[in-house]
């Protein structure tokens, strides 16, 4: 936090007509368009029968879910820091007022569909893809001038480490059945104790 003022300085001096359009279209990946493509993944899965296409959806999507469905908003609503275009300062916070900057939602949620992404794929190729279009999402955020540094480095560290853990627990499940029954739905699996 000590940084966010010079860094957040140096990214608006160094703007451009178009880097303005690059990060105005790549932060949406860190929203609705992330969620799009976690779907995407999940149906292309499903319509083509491709297991690990539908596993890496359904892992990118209950990522997405739950870092920046459920552990962002808790945290912005308890930190309640405002934004820096507010113009209130880089310590201003009031917790559980309106002011929502801590950490970034955006940036939480391309980094979780980046890392659930990453952690599906063979090789380098796809993961420099999807962390390379993560970071552009946690940089757009500063290049908007709504969030801070430590806004957008919080939030990636979040969906990382959440979809970290998803992938993980996910990798130990094996063969999930999932059946009807008379109350409701039965789920079963076999469980792989020798996953790391």
């Amino acid at each position: 936090m000590l940084a966010d003022q010079p860094i957040l300085d140096a990214v608006q001096r160094n703007r451009s007509e178009a880097g303005d359009k690059w990060f105005d279209a790549v932060t949406h990946l860190g929203g609705a368009y992330g969620t799009d493509l976690t779907i995407v993944l999940l149906l292309g899965g499903l319509a083509t029968k491709n297991q690990a296409l539908r596993d890496t959806g359904i892992d990118s999507l209950e990522s997405s879910v739950w870092a920046a469905g459920v552990v962002t908003p808790v945290l912005k609503k308890s930190f309640g820091r405002s934004r820096p275009n507010e113009g209130n300062g880089t310590y201003n916070f009031e917790p559980f007022s309106n002011a929502e900057s801590f950490p970034s939602g955006h940036s939480t949620n391309a980094w979780a569909i980046a890392t659930a992404i990453s952690a599906h794929s063979d090789g380098w190729v796809v993961p420099t893809i999807a962390y390379t279009l993560a970071s552009n999402v946690s940089i757009a955020r500063l290049n908007s001038n709504v969030h801070f540094p430590s806004d957008v480095v919080a939030g990636a560290l979040i969906g990382r480490a959440v979809a970290k853990s998803i992938t993980t627990r996910h990798r130990a499940l094996k063969n999930v059945t999932i059946l009807p029954s008379r109350n409701g739905v039965m789920v079963g699996f076999d469980l792989d104790l020798s996953s790391p």
